[in-house]
């Protein structure tokens, strides 16, 4: 069996969950005896092929900037004929995507679709289902993720900076409004509640061009079943951490430094909440021992904006200390350093592999009440969850664990058996060889 795995970033200019993933899934198979090839986009007008971590890797070209209607997904993505032609020649019998992009879409599901192949496609992120792309009703509350296009419209505006009343009142416009949002300045917004329609429509024709639909998480696949996907399709496979086993209690018998060592790692990111985690730790009062450390990676020029914005929040604070560079082993031994992991997140996450990650180093969490991150932390037996954007309440739930040690010491001895990638691959021979035992292709 021949399978291709394709993400819309990927290692090494991209380091991210959904790069993980991949990676680590496409090892485990080619350790199980499948073969395997991973293919992403690269900006470039030229084809790249190379070998990350023994596993071969395309990279078809992609413009630099996209035009609008490649945006809108009206027209393929310029260079796309390199793709079509490089899966043509592949041979292969599954084609598994793990994006949702321009360079890595629903024109990319179609083309395996009329190959031939076997199409399997893994939610990783919530923008599939939301156009805010946090599942935060008007930046809020959690959302169930159903695609109703005038509430989807009204608070998608919300989120571009408009009044709610005023975004309430253009969500309501008719979808005939559809061809506005080619123009530029307020088209899309008098057009809001057709972009909501239309992407709600793109949904559903993954929905029909993928053979199976992967969510990584439980809140993930309510919402996709809320949008109507065919349960028939729709299978639910938890991520797992990398690496092999390891076992979590080792570090629970380590005494933790007399000062109680928080850490964030992740990327450089407003939705990741590192500035609510900075004005929580601030608020700490001096006498209580705690200190910070920021683990951090930042790309683009938004990202590197927030990376500079929250130091100067830090303001100088000698407890709070920043690292660089979360790749690879060093992300591993920050882990193994710290005694607690913070996941401000400011939106649903779908896991975040971090946490995996520091349950299986032993690391309790004290993560957001939200999404994906609610569904892994077991509030006060190996974490605790903490209201997201309650900056005060951040901070009684760092001072409770550098306080009481005890307590402390019990949520790492909570911590229980973590899920692995092995497990994961093992779930995707399975999808494989179903598919295999059927002879036709989605409908």
């Amino acid at each position: 069996m021949r399978v291709i795995e394709s993400a819309g970033f990927y290692f090494p200019d991209s380091i991210g969950g959904t790069e993980v993933y991949v990676s680590s899934l496409a090892k485990k198979l080619q350790d199980s005896g499948i073969e395997c090839i991973v293919a992403a986009p690269h900006q470039s007008t030229n084809i790249s092929q190379y070998t990350h971590e023994g596993i071969e890797v395309f990279r078809y070209p992609f413009p630099e900037q996209s035009r609008r209607s490649e945006a809108q997904g009206r027209v393929p993505p310029r260079l796309f004929g390199t793709f079509e032609a490089w899966l043509r020649e592949q041979r292969a019998d599954v084609y598994h995507q793990h994006s949702w992009t321009t360079g890595c879409g629903l024109w990319h599901l179609h083309a395996a679709k009329q190959v031939g192949l076997k199409t399997l496609v893994t939610v990783h992120t919530p923008g599939i289902v939301c156009m805010r792309g946090t599942v935060l009703f008007e930046g809020r509350a959690a959302c169930d993720g159903q695609i109703i296009p005038e509430r989807c419209a009204s608070c998608w505006l919300q989120s571009k900076g408009l009044p709610r009343v005023i975004a309430q009142s253009l969500g309501t416009l008719p979808q005939s409004f559809a061809p506005l949002r080619r123009l530029p300045g307020l088209g899309p917004a008098l057009a809001a509640n057709a972009l909501a329609a239309i992407h709600k429509k793109r949904l559903q024709d993954m929905f029909s061009s993928a053979d199976r639909i992967v969510a990584v998480c439980g809140w993930l696949q309510d919402a996709l079943l809320a949008n109507d996907v065919p349960p028939g399709k729709l299978v639910l496979s938890r991520q797992g951490v990398r690496g092999a086993e390891r076992h979590s209690t080792q570090k629970a018998q380590v005494k933790p430094h007399d000062a109680l060592q928080f850490g964030y790692l992740g990327r450089w990111d407003a939705y990741k909440g590192v500035h609510v985690l900075v004005e929580a730790f601030k608020q700490l009062p001096g006498r209580i021992p705690a200190s910070l450390q920021i683990c951090a990676v930042a790309s683009g020029v938004e990202n590197k904006k927030y990376r500079e914005d929250v130091r100067r929040l830090v303001a100088g604070d000698r407890r709070v200390r920043f690292v660089e560079d979360p790749v690879g082993e060093t992300g591993a031994k920050f882990l193994e350093a710290i005694d607690v992991l913070i996941v401000p997140s400011q939106w649903l996450e779908t896991g975040p592999l971090v946490i995996l990650e520091a349950f299986a180093s032993g690391t309790p969490i004290i993560g957001s009440d939200l999404g994906g991150i609610k569904e892994l932390v077991r509030h006060e037996r190996d974490g605790l969850l903490v209201p997201h954007g309650d900056v005060n309440a951040w901070t009684a739930a760092m001072a409770r664990l550098a306080m009481d040690r005890e307590f402390f010491q019990r949520l790492r001895h909570g911590i229980g058996p973590v899920r692995t990638m092995s497990d994961v691959a093992h779930d995707m021979i399975s999808l494989y060889r179903e598919l295999f035992k059927t002879k036709t292709n989605a409908a």
